[in-house]
């Protein structure tokens, strides 16, 4: 670093490069490897927020065809069991605190009841 009344085309080449390893540094996505903006702005990757969305996906489909409006509840242990089951979209491993996750966004919605650890359709 120097101090210069007049900026230089190594300056700006300078500048340039500085910029590029501070956003590789903090953008980069550990899951691609790739600069991801979304990491940024949102304090979550795109591959997460689409991995989130695909468990999300996955566990309503299970509740819809694994449990009745008002019935019986489901153990969120067997939930996982069922998503290591039919994981088709999933490529990754699947954690009990993903579900839960997963879990709390559908009951957000009004989609799911979660009590304890148990999940039950409303």
């Amino acid at each position: 670093m120097r101090f210069s009344e007049w900026v230089e085309k190594h300056d700006v080449d300078e500048a340039f490069r500085l910029l590029r390893v501070a956003m590789q540094q903090s953008a980069t996505d550990h899951a691609t490897g790739t600069i991801d903006m979304d990491l940024i702005n949102t304090g979550v990757s795109a591959s997460e927020r689409m991995r989130r969305d695909i468990f999300v996906s996955s566990i309503r489909d299970i509740s819809l065809e694994k449990l009745q409006i008002g019935g019986s509840s489901m153990r969120l242990s067997d939930l996982l069991e069922e998503l290591k089951k039919h994981g088709g979209n999933i490529n990754t491993e699947i954690h009990l605190h993903d579900v839960r996750k997963a879990v709390a966004t559908l009951a957000s919605e009004g989609f799911l009841v979660s009590e304890g650890d148990r999940i039950k359709r409303v």
